[in-house]
């Protein structure tokens, strides 16, 4: 399978930030949208400012909104890694300090490629997947890639599920929660849970605490899926798992299985604490439809939020375009976000998912619509802040003056107060100096 492109006190943070909030209706007094002229900075670059020789892909921001993991090529951001091959990344954005998180305990870069980052909320672990070999002590030489973690306090890299056994270890696309305790990925691998013989990936949860794996890609009832199921997303607070799945793993009220487009990528989120599956971009009557691009929970895994072509999910849906969702997977409620101010339908696509504050109210979406807010001439993908509240929608993948972007860009990521956002672009327009003609990884403050 192809891979998708200390905790106490983020503990606190978590329990202090995730209030549900409706998503139609409601006043919040005193709760500020994105501001308009907020300053922005290129993230990959080497400590000294040097702008990356190649692009970088994958941008995350940890929870407490002070470091970005991002991947990339580039050969000229930190002593020792010169070899042009895919490497994990970290840059704390107080300091400015640009490290290597692809390495060994002894501090080795990795030998091979990685990809797929994930950050815990005070970025202390870094997860990713990896091919390389001298990452951790007793690789099965069988394995093609697996999944490891960083602790950049300790140095420590270890792999995150020791392959004892005689079959390559074919495990990807870690997710990690906030605390840095629980880790979701998929794995080939069938010696992960007792009776696993779907012969198919599926998506496990990895508790790092107590050492214990559990297969999540399941029924309510733990009955195993019959297809692939792959790209986990955790909920910060470690309580959900949402994954695509080629099988149908919910009977809607008339009892029979009703994925829209049998064999797509269905939406599914697994409760860690009840144990049951749910779909996680319902249709009206009860079905579910396949799911484009990316796609995330909430902070306290109450939404869910993805992009969809569908016009099964909300009323009025006529134009014809992938949208961005949200679902309250508490009341099944499902609401087009990718929607103007006044509510007008967009004029084209939007996708890669969104990702929300941890106030529920803001979600950061990509789209190619140009009746999203006054003035988008630009003609590519911009990067926009929707609030639930208000309706209000602001392009976000803007320079600190406002200038639009001249290339297009995506990926949003947002910590967990809103208020800072990484994303990746191609414009060269964003920041002074930016002439290494690549995708870069930016973060701006926008509240």
């Amino acid at each position: 399978m192809r891979r998708s492109r200390r905790a106490t006190a983020t503990a606190a943070l978590l329990v202090g930030c995730t209030a549900v909030l409706p998503l139609t209706g409601a006043d919040i007094a005193g709760a500020a949208a994105p501001g308009a002229h907020a300053r922005v900075e290129r993230v990959n670059t080497a400590s000294d400012g040097t702008q990356a020789n190649a692009e970088s892909i994958g941008e995350k921001i940890s929870a407490d909104g002070r470091f970005v993991t991002f991947e990339t090529g580039a050969t000229n951001l930190v002593p020792g890694a010169t070899e042009s091959m895919r490497r994990v990344y970290v840059k704390d954005l107080r300091t400015g300090r640009t490290e290597l998180a692809s390495v060994a305990s002894d501090g080795t870069p990795a030998d091979r490629s990685s990809w797929t980052t994930s950050i815990s909320g005070d970025g202390r672990y870094v997860a990713f997947d990896s091919e390389a070999k001298n990452l951790a002590p007793n690789r099965n030489p069988g394995d093609y890639y697996d999944v490891f973690v960083h602790d950049r306090v300790t140095g420590r890299t270890e792999v995150l599920v020791e392959n004892k056994g005689t079959k390559p270890a074919h495990s990807s696309a870690p997710s990690i929660s906030a605390d840095g305790r629980y880790v979701a990925f998929s794995s080939d691998r069938d010696d992960l849970v007792p009776g696993d013989t779907n012969g198919r990936t599926d998506v496990f949860v990895r508790d790092r605490l107590r050492g214990t794996t559990k297969r999540v890609s399941v029924t309510s009832d733990g009955a195993q899926a019959d297809g692939f199921s792959v790209s986990p997303q955790i909920s910060a607070d470690g309580g959900k798992v949402a994954f695509l799945s080629m099988s149908d793993l919910v009977t809607p009220p008339g009892g029979e299985k009703a994925l829209q487009r049998p064999r797509a990528r269905g939406l599914y989120v697994h409760d860690l604490r009840t144990g049951r599956t749910q779909r996680g971009a319902p249709t009206r009557d009860g079905g579910g439809v396949a799911v484009d691009g990316d796609f995330a929970l909430s902070p306290d895994g109450r939404y869910a939020l993805f992009s969809s072509d569908s016009d099964a999910l909300v009323e009025n849906d006529t134009n014809g375009k992938a949208d961005v969702f949200a679902t309250d997977l508490v009341t099944g409620v499902v609401r087009r976000v990718s929607v103007a101010a006044d509510g007008s339908q967009a004029d084209n696509s939007s996708y890669r998912g969104g990702v929300m504050s941890a106030d529920n109210r803001h979600v950061f979406f990509m789209s190619l619509a140009a009746n999203l807010v006054p003035g988008d001439t630009n003609g590519v993908e911009d990067v926009f802040a929707k609030d639930l509240v208000t309706g209000a929608v602001e392009r976000v993948s803007v320079a600190a003056d406002g200038s639009q972007a001249n290339g297009w860009s995506g990926g949003p990521s947002v910590d967990l107060a809103g208020r800072t956002l990484v994303f990746g672009s191609a414009a060269d327009n964003l920041v002074p100096g930016d002439t290494n003609k690549v995708y870069d990884a930016f973060v701006r403050r926008v509240r």
